[in-house]
């Protein structure tokens, strides 16, 4: 009898939780449609509450405050992310080439999902993270945290290929670095209207074309020895980035 009780008791749980993700998760959909189309500041816990058909108080039973919001939008996006990079874990090549596709991918899915990469990046300064809870921002650490050893994972086992000697790991870990700050920089620039007017439409239709220059440029430096780095580059985003600009 005790059993079947517990039992009853568990399953209770577990429908309530279920729930509550669901919840969570249509809440976020609806505040990223909504940021898509008044941005971030202009955004109201009212409208969000509204478009999710639940009162004001069972939006920040979920979410503390805008700010806890946006980072589990940032949450979210960063899993979508993450499942991109499947594919390059799945590329039957090179630990390298592996690395360069994630790199690829990473662009491709910002450009493809504009909103959700603007989610990433205000999640991203002090102004925001400080103000949500604790759970929250460990959340966003985290998965910070793993995407960041994927790279590296790739980077360490292709050390050989780069002539990285086993002492000299940190020349792995600033080309991870500085690939991140290279492809994130584009990221930004994609989405900018300073950029528009420096350079017209062209980075903005060019940027997966410009980032694999740039970071062949960048995987040469570091010691990658393969004939016309530029054109393997670019052969990895015609196979695996469906964006405007690779083949030019």
């Amino acid at each position: 009898m005790i059993q079947r009780v517990e039992g009853r008791i568990g399953m209770v749980v577990q429908n309530r939780m279920e729930k509550r993700q669901q919840r969570e998760e249509m809440i976020l959909d609806a505040a990223g449609k909504l940021i898509s189309e008044v941005g971030f500041f202009e955004l109201k816990m009212s409208d969000i509450a509204r478009a999710c058909d639940i009162s004001v108080g069972t939006l920040y039973g979920h979410f503390a405050s805008k700010e806890d919001l946006l980072i589990g939008l940032a949450v979210m996006a960063g899993a979508k992310r993450a499942e991109k990079f499947d594919i390059a874990r799945n590329h039957d090549g090179s630990a390298i080439e592996k690395y360069i596709i994630a790199n690829l991918l990473d662009l491709g899915f910002s450009i493809d999902h504009p909103q959700l990469f603007e989610a990433e990046y205000l999640a991203l300064a002090p102004s925001v993270w400080k103000r949500a809870t604790p759970a929250r921002h460990q959340a966003q650490l985290d998965q910070i945290n793993a995407i960041t050893t994927m790279f590296q994972t790739f980077l360490t086992e292709g050390e050989d290929e780069l002539g990285i000697a086993p002492d000299m790991t940190s020349r792995s870990r600033n080309l991870n670095l500085g690939s991140w700050g290279l492809g994130y920089g584009i990221n930004v620039l994609v989405l900018s209207e300073i950029t528009d007017r420096h350079y017209g439409q062209e980075l903005r239709k060019n940027a997966v074309s410009i980032l694999c220059d740039g970071l062949a440029d960048l995987m040469i430096g570091a010691g990658w020895q393969v004939d016309d780095a530029r054109a393997k580059v670019r052969a990895l985003a015609a196979t695996y980035v469906d964006a405007p600009g690779f083949d030019q």
